[in-house]
């Protein structure tokens, strides 16, 4: 009888993640600029819209600065990323579904 050796191999790997430390946090969100990305997902905009009023009606944000993404696959242009940086204090993104 022939005798087969099998060697097993453990597939399973650790996961790599990237460090990552987050912005930084500003020290109130009273009189700030928010910048809203959204993505152009159905019902982003009614979340969003939401959360807008909240964050001015309970945290005293002073204005809101809107982008609308043509669409979800795609990313923001680079030039409005650019304007909502020099312009805002903070930034929110979010997606629909």
């Amino acid at each position: 009888m022939n005798t087969i050796n099998y060697t097993l191999i453990n597939p399973t790997t650790t996961a790599k993640v990237p460090p990552f430390d987050g912005a930084s946090r500003i020290p109130t969100l009273a009189g700030a600029t928010l910048g809203i990305i959204d993505d152009s997902k159905r019902n982003a905009d009614v979340l969003l819209e939401e959360l807008a009023e909240v964050l001015v009606n309970r945290y005293e944000i002073s204005s809101v600065i809107w982008h609308r993404k043509p669409s979800a696959s795609r990313p923001a242009d680079p030039k409005e990323i650019i304007n909502l940086a020099e312009k805002c204090d903070a930034a929110i993104i979010a997606i629909g579904d």
